[in-house]
């Protein structure tokens, strides 16, 4: 997959990383709320150019953090080895998604032909760009 292109050297991801990363599984976004608790949700996911690119609807509680806080941790366990995961943490960036390329995109790594079927008419899709400045994990 050889997404590491879009990080420095110093953050590259190990080839199982990379491999976890790839697979149709979900992971974990974890932002700290307004009162400081940290709000972790499952969600669905791609790995490109570096970033964790997840998609939700417009004003859920994960947009208003993302919004709020600017940073968060990304984690996913490896489907093969339960012992196995990897963990990154660093900025997020909230961009809007109206012609729901990476809804999409997120759901055919899943097996789905689009993301119609997950959206009402009206839904406002954004995105959020986890940038990694730490990569933990046991991979």
């Amino acid at each position: 997959m050889k997404e590491n292109a879009g990080l420095p050297k110093r953050l590259h991801l190990a080839a199982n990383a990379e491999r976890i990363l790839g697979e149709p599984v979900t992971g974990t976004l974890c932002i700290v709320d307004a009162k400081g608790d940290p709000n972790a949700t499952p969600v669905w996911f791609l790995w490109s150019n570096g970033k964790i690119l997840i998609s939700t609807h417009a004003r859920r509680q994960k947009h208003v953090n993302a919004l709020r806080a600017g940073r968060g941790s990304f984690s996913v366990i490896d489907p093969q080895n339960p012992s196995h995961y990897v963990e990154l943490r660093g900025s997020l960036d909230v961009t809007s998604d109206p012609e729901f390329i990476t809804r999409d995109a997120v759901v055919r790594k899943h097996g789905h032909p689009d993301g119609a079927a997950f959206d009402p008419a009206s839904a406002e899709r954004v995105v959020l760009a986890l940038t990694p400045d730490r990569v933990l994990g046991r991979h």
